[in-house]
């Protein structure tokens, strides 16, 4: 059982199939992750009001931390060969964010726009690209979009829960007044919860700490040639990566301090997602 209408010959043996929900025991798969706007770690040039008036989605160095699991499964080294393909991969993980029209490069479904949780349509991602998916920078596009999807619409609603005025669960964006976050039990305003104190700061205390577990490459060649990818321009990833450098000037005990997030129930998530992925 697969949840999106992803057609086998589609993905053939290069592909990642998405699983049913739930990130345990699946044996079929289909494909996401995720990350916060424009860059998939908010970056500390934003405002907070800049960052309301975008769409959640989660950072660059998590998107990266997902992706250098794959490459450390057996799989992936069969699949990622050589340095290249592993580089191709690394880099198209941060294609979908290099562009202002989130929704486009993201696929999303715009019936679902005025919400708070928007995610992925991978099945149409692999509709219109399936031709390319023996190219590792559009594999690494697709995973992106997986691991947005799966991050969003199985993981967001373990850890927090929106809720309006008259505190009834809520998920339209403009109703949206509070977040109540399950971890602990808090209730903050849209705006905090939305601000570099709560979830997006805690994208930022991750950062040296994700590097240095899952020893993520920090120099990525950026000149490979887009095949045929519509959405985003290929040479926009050069300034992703100078933004990079400055999501990792803090120091690595600084997970210590998260909010939001419980970090070892995060990776373990992204770890069974990763877990059930076929190549």
């Amino acid at each position: 059982m697969v949840e999106q209408d992803i057609p086998a010959k589609a993905v053939m043996s290069c592909v990642f199939l998405c699983s049913i929900p739930c990130y345990l025991q699946y044996q079929m798969v289909e494909l996401e992750i995720f990350r916060v706007n424009q860059s998939v770690i908010w970056n500390g040039k934003q405002t907070d009001k800049q960052r309301r008036n975008e769409t959640i989605m989660p950072g660059y160095i998590l998107h990266l931390t997902a992706a250098q699991m794959v490459l450390k499964t057996q799989k992936g080294q069969e699949f990622f060969k050589t340095k290249q393909d592993k580089n191709d991969f690394l880099i198209g993980n941060l294609l979908p964010d290099t562009t202002k029209i989130k929704a486009r490069s993201h696929f999303r479904d715009p019936k679902y726009h005025d919400r708070m949780i928007e995610y992925p349509e991978t099945s149409w991602f692999i509709k219109k690209y399936k031709h390319l998916l023996s190219n590792s920078s559009v594999v690494g596009y697709l995973f992106h979009l997986y691991i947005d999807r799966r991050f969003f619409k199985y993981y967001m609603p373990r850890i927090v829960e929106f809720r309006n005025a008259q505190d009834e669960r809520e998920e339209r964006r403009d109703m949206v007044k509070d977040a109540l976050l399950k971890r602990t039990g808090q209730r903050l305003s849209k705006q905090d919860f939305f601000s570099e104190k709560y979830y997006y700061g805690d994208y930022t205390k991750m950062n040296m700490y994700l590097v240095n577990r899952y020893q993520i490459p920090t120099t990525l060649d950026p000149n490979i040639s887009n095949p045929g990818i519509k959405e985003v321009d290929y040479e926009d990833v050069k300034q992703v990566l100078k933004e990079l450098k400055t999501y990792m000037k803090v120091p690595k005990d600084a997970v210590k301090n998260v909010r939001v997030f419980d970090v070892e129930d995060l990776l373990f998530f992204l770890e069974n997602a990763v877990g059930v992925f076929k190549i």
